[in-house]
């Protein structure tokens, strides 16, 4: 699995830090692609922990039930809801990723 991992180009944050979503409606997708189902928006301003970066995504969630039934995650509600580990649900858990270039540092944004 390391070597798995390893080859995918997943990166740990150096340290998790706290970034806020640069543009309005973005969504936030079960894995890094655009090809994974979303599971809700995010908005404009809105404060996020990165944990993670992958090949331009950025990981803000912890992993949590995925909702699973029947092979489906209740929880997607648009696009690919498999609860299979090409759509990021590993034993019934999903987290939420964004695109990382529509995040800025916190403090970037202005109120």
């Amino acid at each position: 699995m390391a070597m798995l991992v390893a080859a995918a180009g997943i990166a740990p944050a150096a340290a998790q830090s706290r970034m806020s979503v640069s543009n309005e409606d973005n969504l936030r997708r079960t894995c890094p692609s655009l090809e994974c189902g979303a599971i809700g928006r995010f908005y404009a301003g809105e404060s996020i922990v990165v944990y993670e970066t992958v090949e331009g995504w950025s990981r803000v969630s912890e992993y949590y039930t995925a909702g699973c039934f029947d092979g489906r995650s209740l929880f997607v509600e648009s696009g690919l809801d498999a609860c299979t580990a090409e759509n990021g649900i590993n034993d019934g858990e999903l987290a939420e990723w964004i695109r990382t270039d529509f995040l800025v540092k916190a403090a970037d944004i202005a109120g």
